[in-house]
Formats: C-alpha cells, sequence, structure tokens
C-alpha cells in the first residue's frame, strides 16, 4: 500500500467516525427526550379536552403507533368519567392558516369519524384580539377524522 492509499484511507476513516458519532450522539438524545415529548403531547390534550368538555374526559397513556404516520400523529387513551366507556385522543399535524397546528380529535370504538375537540396550541395567544388564526379548513378536518379509525387500528 502506498502512502496516498493510505492518506485516503485515514481521511475516509475519520469521516466516517465523525458521521457514525453525530449519528450515535442524535439518537440517544432522542431517546432521552421522548418521555418529556409523550408528557408535553399529554398536557397539550388534557388542556383541549378541559377546555371543550371541562372534566368529562380522563387521559389516560400513550399509545404506541406502528405505521409512518407517528411523525405526524400520536394517540392518548381517555376515558368518559360519566358513562366508564374507553376511547382515545389523537393528536395530527396538520396546516392551518397560519401555518402547522395540532388537531385533537376524540373517537370511540364504533364511530365512523372521530370528533374534532379543537387545536392543541397556545389558547391565550388565540383568544387575544387579533391574534393568530390557526383554523384549518372543514376539507382537512374531516380528512382527518375519517383517517382516525385506521390510524387507531395501528395502535396496539
Amino acid at each position: 500500500m502506498n502512502a496516498e492509499t493510505k492518506l485516503l484511507i485515514h481521511r475516509y476513516g475519520a469521516f466516517t467516525v465523525i458521521v457514525l458519532t453525530i449519528f450515535f450522539l442524535l439518537a440517544i438524545f432522542t431517546i432521552i427526550s421522548r418521555n418529556t415529548w409523550k408528557t408535553k403531547l399529554r398536557e397539550s390534550v388534557v388542556t383541549v379536552l378541559t377546555s371543550k368538555y371541562d372534566t368529562l374526559y380522563e387521559v389516560g397513556d400513550y399509545v404506541p403507533i406502528k405505521t409512518p404516520a407517528t411523525v405526524s400523529a400520536a394517540i392518548f387513551s381517555i376515558v368518559n368519567s360519566e358513562t366508564g366507556v374507553n376511547g382515545n385522543a389523537v393528536l395530527i399535524r396538520l396546516t392551518g392558516i397560519s401555518g402547522p397546528t395540532v388537531a385533537v380529535f376524540t373517537y370511540f370504538d364504533g364511530d365512523e369519524v372521530g370528533s374534532f375537540a379543537g387545536y392543541a396550541a397556545n389558547t391565550h395567544f388565540l383568544s387575544e384580539d387579533g391574534g393568530l388564526d390557526y383554523n384549518a379548513s372543514e376539507t382537512q378536518l374531516n380528512y382527518c377524522a375519517k383517517q382516525i379509525p385506521l390510524l387507531i387500528s395501528k395502535g396496539n
């Protein structure tokens, strides 16, 4: 092996080590932050459901989804405190008038579509005069509501 080949091997080896180190660090940070992510999403669901339904629903645990949609959706179990019926709260990211936002839907077994509950956004910011309008189109909301049974079937 000549000196030029050794130099190329060292350079490519060093580059590969750097790329693998960055990938490893990103993977570790993602795993560490997963619980915080789930906790904050759960708080958003509680806020939306409480603002619309008061204390009607109790939010339970995160339900894992076995589909690539997990990047744009999350599911939490809910219980109707009056009837004891179990259901799901589904968060779906969509694009509204002022940019991306997260819509929260409720879904119970036997329903054909999900029921829109509200947006998981800073409600104080939205309630002020001249605040941002995160409204998505009715078409978007209807499409998401129809996709919820399929999404729920992918959950555990």
